[in-house]
Formats: structure tokens, C-alpha cells, sequence
């Protein structure tokens, strides 16, 4: 695959304290769906751009859309087809469709080595003269020196965009921005489900399942949490990838027949998939290999 030549640059942060986040920030993202029919289609999560650059004089840079694998998935099995729905330029929307291939020589999804880690990448061509994206550059992940270095810890402000299912718009997609803090980052892995326990950051924030995907980022202002204060504008960081919220199976009463109702509980506690896995995906050798540099 030819690498991609392109001059789509992520917006310059310039931000004094408190000052609102910057709208093109959603302009990362995109939907996806599922197609019922010629005219309808099913949402399933969020996805966002990430790009990597190549050091020469050509600025070759390499994108992909990042999402949560689950979302990929019909129950159990991986889907051979998505819809990626992106703003145009024209104020209008499109959906595009993206053939998926696990394996073999047409191979364009790429996962972790280790099964449990919630994150599928996909080199894409996105066309930059009719629709209206940015690209979330690399260098800008947080990897486990990277967030000793910038002193990230419980409290640190985190915030993520992505598809709303209540409203998506009609025209254009819409992603919602919700905000919260970091709740726990743990150096064990936390139980997730009956079998499974994970790597993952836990944030204050509630979120529901179209957030799946979405980016989440650190947003670092002049107030770190480490009892100090730090000059200069607010910084933008990669946190990782939304997988999901915390919820409980509370149940309701018993009856005579022992069957006991229950419901989902939302606790308000969001789980993200650290970006260092999606880091190590994008730097893998079959990425490497598949890009050139």
C-alpha cells in the first residue's frame, strides 16, 4: 500500500486557561454504522483519526481509524462491512463503505497481539477535498513514561467526543462532548466481566454504548494535580480508547418461581483502553512493514 502524501495538520492547541475545548477537535471523529438497507443504518460506536508522519522532506504520512474492536464485532463474530460517516465540506454528510479483512493478503484490520486489548486500527484513504476531518498526529499518545513525565494521575482532567445516540444529526454527524476527571489508574488489572480482567484507566464520567471507540483525551491546564502549578497554554493528550462504562446486575425482589429480575446500573465510572496499546499496534511490525518507514 502507497503511503499517503497529504497536508491535513491537527489543530495548534492555544488555549488560556479555561477556556472552552476547541470544536474541530470533534473533527477527528467519525460514526460508524451498520447497513439494514438502502436507506437506513444502524449505529454501532465512534472512531477517530490518528496519523503518522514520516520524517523526510515529502511529510508521507500514514493515517488510520481507531476504534474499540468490539464494535466490530455481531456478537461474536467480526463484521465484514462498516459504514464510516464523515462530514463533507458542503455542510452535508456521507456514509462510506469499508470492507473488512482480518487476514490474508487484503488484510486492513489490525488488533493487538494480546486478545483482550479492545482496540482495532484500519489504514484508510480518507478524500481531503471533499470531506471535512482532521487527524490526531501520533506524537501525541501517552505511553506509561509519557504520563510519569507529565505527572497524570487520579484527578487529572479527561475529556471525550463521540456519537450520541439520542442525537446524531440528520445532515451532519454531531459528536457530544462530556467531560470528567481520572478515577483510578491501577498497576493490576481490573476485572471487566466474569472472565476477563484488563489493563484500563478508569474516569469519573458517564458514557453510553455509541461512546464506544471515541477518543479520550488528558487535558492538562495549569493545574496538574500534583500540588503545583505549571505555566503556559493547556496541553492535549491522547488518554486512549473508550471500551465502555461499570455497571451492576442489582436485583429487584425475588419471586416464587426464583427467578430474580435485574437491571444494568450505570455506576458513572467509564473504562478507557490505554493509548500505549494503540501505540504498539501503529508501531508493530506489520504496520511498519505495510507503510514502508
Amino acid at each position: 500500500m502507497k503511503c499517503l502524501v497529504i497536508s491535513i495538520l491537527f489543530l495548534t492547541l492555544n488555549i488560556v486557561s479555561g477556556q472552552a475545548i476547541p470544536s474541530d477537535v470533534k473533527k477527528i471523529v467519525g460514526f460508524i454504522y451498520e447497513e439494514v438497507n438502502d436507506t437506513l443504518y444502524n449505529p454501532l460506536g465512534t472512531g477517530f483519526f490518528v496519523s503518522l508522519e514520516k520524517n523526510d522532506n515529502l511529510k508521507t504520512t500514514a493515517i488510520y481509524f481507531v476504534t474499540a474492536k468490539h464494535v466490530l464485532k455481531n456478537e461474536k463474530l467480526f463484521r465484514d462491512q462498516i459504514y464510516l460517516r464523515l462530514n463533507k465540506k458542503d455542510s452535508s454528510s456521507q456514509y462510506i463503505p469499508l470492507k473488512l479483512s482480518y487476514t490474508g493478503s487484503n488484510k486492513n484490520v489490525f488488533l493487538h497481539q494480546d486478545k483482550d486489548v479492545d482496540i482495532a486500527v484500519i489504514p484508510v484513504i480518507p478524500n481531503p477535498e471533499k470531506l471535512d476531518f482532521l487527524v490526531f498526529p501520533s506524537a501525541s499518545l501517552t505511553n506509561k513514561q509519557k504520563i510519569k513525565e507529565l505527572k497524570i494521575s487520579e484527578g487529572t482532567d479527561i475529556f471525550f467526543t463521540g456519537l450520541f445516540t439520542s442525537y446524531m444529526g440528520e445532515n451532519k454527524i454531531y459528536p457530544i462532548f462530556r467531560f470528567g476527571r481520572v478515577a483510578l489508574m491501577s498497576e493490576e488489572r481490573i476485572p471487566w466481566n466474569e472472565d476477563e480482567s484488563l489493563n484500563l484507566y478508569l474516569f469519573e464520567s458517564t458514557t453510553y454504548g455509541g461512546n464506544s471507540g471515541s477518543p479520550v483525551f488528558f487535558y492538562l491546564g495549569s493545574d496538574r494535580g500534583d500540588g503545583g502549578l505549571h505555566v503556559g497554554a493547556p496541553q492535549l493528550w491522547l488518554a486512549g480508547v473508550m471500551k465502555g462504562y461499570f455497571g451492576g446486575n442489582k436485583p429487584l425482589n425475588i419471586i416464587e418461581t426464583k427467578k430474580i429480575p435485574v437491571y444494568n446500573q450505570n455506576f458513572g465510572i467509564a473504562a478507557i483502553v490505554p493509548s500505549y496499546y494503540l501505540e504498539e499496534i501503529i508501531f508493530s511490525d506489520e504496520l511498519i512493514k505495510l507503510r514502508g518507514f
